[in-house]
């Protein structure tokens, strides 16, 4: 399940009716959506229940040619657990939570995007409320 989810979320160029995915910013909660590759996601104030949160913001800088979806990916996800616990409070194989993520795709890298953005979630898939900075789960 974990797996799943985390192939359709890596797909989100980020859904509906809210946040754009290209202006995410590090403490920025947003739910799910249904949409596989997507420009905006429905924000979501930390305070009530959502699904994710956004830790971390990199610009990828390791080569000038798109990578290839599975190494960017790879890439993504080990710079994200890097930062996970500084975020959180809690190391990543301790934590009750989930990274994953959001990355250019072929297209988007082809329009000058290079961001990689860094979200959380339950590992249970059950919705996270209050900011996960400093929480220690």
């Amino acid at each position: 399940m974990k797996q799943i989810r985390l192939i359709l979320l890596v797909a989100l160029l980020v859904a509906a009716c809210g946040g754009n995915v290209f202006t995410l910013e590090v403490g920025t909660c947003f739910d799910d959506t249904d949409e596989t590759e997507v420009s905006s996601v429905p924000e979501v104030d930390c305070s009530e229940p959502h699904d994710n949160e956004v830790f971390a913001v990199f610009d990828y800088t390791a080569s000038d040619t798109f990578p290839g979806s599975s190494a960017m990916n790879d890439a993504a996800q080990e710079l994200c657990v890097a930062e996970f616990e500084a975020y959180v409070g809690l190391s990543y194989p301790e934590s009750a939570l989930e990274v994953f993520p959001i990355t250019p795709t072929q297209g988007s890298w082809d329009n000058g995007d290079r961001e990689i953005i860094c979200a959380l979630y339950n590992l249970d898939l059950s919705k996270l409320t209050g900011t996960m900075q400093g929480a220690a789960r």
